[in-house]
């Protein structure tokens, strides 16, 4: 059976668009939310607060309150390049990319060494195609920032890779992210379809195994898992997985697509 990335778009499953994962990769401005703002408050605390609160604002998709509050930070400091960057992320996923563009390019002229705005930046040259540039910067933002925001970099450089289709530099990038951090899980079903696509079966068959005992089992993962285990001729692993996926996910269009499949053998 061939598979086709990023999760393998099967009967009664439905294919993940990279660009789709790619939005969901934002790195926020890390502020407490509960930053006081008096009257007399000195503009870096104000900027603080604001920022807080529009980062706030756009995790809850509220991106109308999420520029206010931004705007106003950029009012108490017109040359922050965290409010700028913050408000290039906004214009973007308001789908305004030119603007987003404009203030990222802002943001950056402010701050060069800024792992936040190249690792958002790049998320943006990615979706419009600007690969090369996307690549440069993604390895900017991983190289000046550790631990797990340095893995967020590099997963996301490899979702841009596998987008274009460079399954085995993508495989590198997100493979490395993911054995530093296992809480990528619910993220790995795109792994996984990679090392298919790439005849790793057994590594994919580990990286489903631990998705379908975690909280972030699903019914793409065990019908993924099912049809691993038929490509191995792995009977009673795809017996397990096809009952799993009855009693969790009957309601789902991978079980009526497992029901069918089975009617058919």
């Amino acid at each position: 059976m061939p598979y086709s990335l990023p999760i393998p778009p099967m009967k009664g499953g439905v294919g993940v668009n990279c660009l789709h994962l790619l939005a969901s990769w934002f790195l926020l401005i890390s502020l407490g939310l509960g930053v006081a703002c008096p009257a007399k408050a000195q503009p870096d605390q104000r900027v603080q607060a604001h920022l807080a609160l529009a980062s706030a604002y756009f995790q809850a998709d509220l991106l109308s309150l999420a520029m206010q509050a931004t705007d106003q930070a950029l009012v108490a400091s017109p040359h922050s390049p965290e409010a700028l960057g913050l408000k290039a992320v906004i214009h973007q996923r308001q789908g305004r990319f030119a603007l987003a563009n404009t203030f990222f390019r802002q943001a950056s002229l402010l701050a060069p060494q800024n792992a936040q705005i190249a690792h958002n930046w790049g998320i943006l040259e990615c979706e419009q195609g600007r690969d090369a540039s996307a690549y440069v910067k993604f390895e900017l933002a991983q190289r000046l920032s550790e631990g797990l925001e340095r893995d967020k970099s590099l997963w996301i450089w490899g979702v841009c890779l596998l987008h274009n289709q460079q399954w085995d530099a993508a495989h590198s990038k997100m493979d490395e992210a993911f054995q530093r951090q296992p809480s990528f899980i619910s993220e790995s079903l795109v792994l996984a379809g990679l090392k298919i696509q790439l005849g790793r079966d057994a590594e994919a068959e580990k990286i489903l195994d631990k998705v379908n005992d975690s909280s972030s089992v699903s019914a793409q993962s065990l019908w993924l898992s099912v049809q691993l285990a038929q490509r191995q001729n792995q009977a009673v692993k795809k017996n397990h997985w096809g009952k799993m996926l009855g009693r969790r996910f009957s309601n789902s269009v991978q079980w009526r697509a497992y029901q069918e499949e089975a009617s058919h053998d």
